[in-house]
């Protein structure tokens, strides 16, 4: 039972945090429609379980070699300022009716790769499992069930976020909707230009 608590309050937490696939989650379910933004999650989550399994087997090169690396805060900050660039020149001449054409494969390698070249995934996740094998003493099979348990209630909030973020597109006129692009765009780059200019 004290595995499933801490399974769940570490899900609240991460769901609590606001980055950027928040944004691009409440964006594609409100410009798309609350099934692609299901796919979009996919792709976050199943990211998120590669990175677990990774931090889990390889924790000692990870954090030597990506946390602290400029490279690859650089390459994760240059394909942050890439996305933002293309929400603000490409995006905002769409309509809502590009969401029926909307191609799944795009919809989950959108959220697979925002997650991934995110420094801040990676460094949540190493806290985590430092946190479960020194200070909670879980084996290897209680690890599995506490981030098993963490990433379920992350995908259930996502879902209800999803869910009410579809149902604001009904208010989404054109000049709205292009605000939306162009706002999700800049949060991008401004997170891009972070990860380059303030990770050490």
């Amino acid at each position: 039972m004290e595995i499933v608590i801490k399974g769940i309050i570490t899900g609240l937490f991460l769901s609590a945090f606001i980055g950027a696939t928040f944004f691009m989650l409440i964006e594609t379910s409100m410009t798309r429609g609350f099934r692609a933004a299901l796919w979009f999650d996919l792709g976050v989550i199943i990211c998120d379980a590669i990175i677990i399994t990774a931090v889990y087997f390889f924790a000692a090169s990870i954090t030597k070699s990506l946390t602290h690396s400029y490279y690859f805060n650089l390459a994760g900050g240059l394909a942050f300022v890439g996305f933002g660039f293309n929400y603000i020149i490409s995006r905002r001449h769409e309509h809502t009716g590009y969401q029926a054409k909307s191609k799944i494969l795009k919809l989950f390698l959108n959220g697979f790769f925002i997650n991934l070249l995110n420094p801040s995934v990676v460094i949540f996740w190493l806290g985590s499992l430092a946190v479960a094998l020194s200070h909670f003493k879980f084996t290897g099979k209680q690890c599995l069930v506490y981030f098993a348990i963490a990433l379920g209630v992350v995908m259930l909030v996502d879902i209800a976020k999803a869910y009410f973020a579809s149902k604001l597109s009904r208010f989404l006129r054109p000049g709205i909707l292009r605000r939306v692009y162009v706002i999700s765009g800049i949060l991008m780059i401004g997170l891009g230009l972070y990860i380059i200019l303030f990770r050490k």
